[in-house]
């Protein structure tokens, strides 16, 4: 079965099919409340960039190089912020997991790591992946750290591998992790997600 949109939940997220015309005012206003965490995004721009994001996210759903989700709380359904995964590849089983933010609040929280385990644990489970990528800023540290905390490896840096909406060229960093390394990264996170929801 190809990857399509689909709700997963865990008891501490749930993730379901990100809608436009209802989750883009919680990203306005996520933008509004919270700029400092858009800093180094590279969908920010002059002008109406979060109705810029949101039609990159409308056209690439369509056209099936990404599936983004609403990250939100299971008990009220409170939005948390948006994950996806972009660029499947059926030929090659690989995918990757980006376009992620969330709110300040439940920023270094079990939120992230339930989030990727869904995610994770859905293509390399059922879909039947063999690599999950990462792509980061490299200058952005705390990314660099939490990607490195869920257990993928630095495969390398690109440099000058993209302009971004302001001009700067910036250093991509690339992390991943394998159908081999799965259980093990599992393992650690199912932990790591236990301890924290205590």
């Amino acid at each position: 079965m190809p990857l399509a949109p689909m709700i997963l939940e865990n008891a501490h997220v749930r993730l379901r099919p990100f809608e436009p015309a209802r989750d883009g005012p919680e990203l306005y206003a996520l933008a509004q409340r919270a700029p400092e965490i858009f800093r180094l995004w590279s969908h920010r721009g002059p002008g109406d960039w979060v109705g810029e994001w949101i039609e990159v996210i409308r056209r690439r759903t369509v056209n099936g190089t990404m599936i983004p989700f609403a990250v939100t709380r299971p008990e009220d359904g409170a939005f948390l912020g948006i994950t996806s995964w972009l660029d499947p590849s059926e030929t090659n089983k690989s995918v990757e997991v980006g376009m992620t933010c969330y709110a300040p609040d439940v920023q270094g929280t079990v939120v992230n790591p339930s989030a990727k385990r869904l995610l994770m644990g859905h293509v390399f489970e059922v879909w039947g992946a063999r690599r999950v990528q990462y792509q980061v800023d490299n200058r952005n540290e705390r990314s660099k750290a939490a990607v490195l905390k869920l257990g993928a490896a630095l495969e390398g840096v690109l440099r000058n591998h993209k302009t971004v909406s302001d001009g700067f060229v910036r250093d991509t960093a690339f992390f991943s992790i394998l159908d081999r390394e799965w259980p093990e990264v599992k393992a650690k996170l199912d932990a790591r997600i236990a301890e924290a929801g205590q």
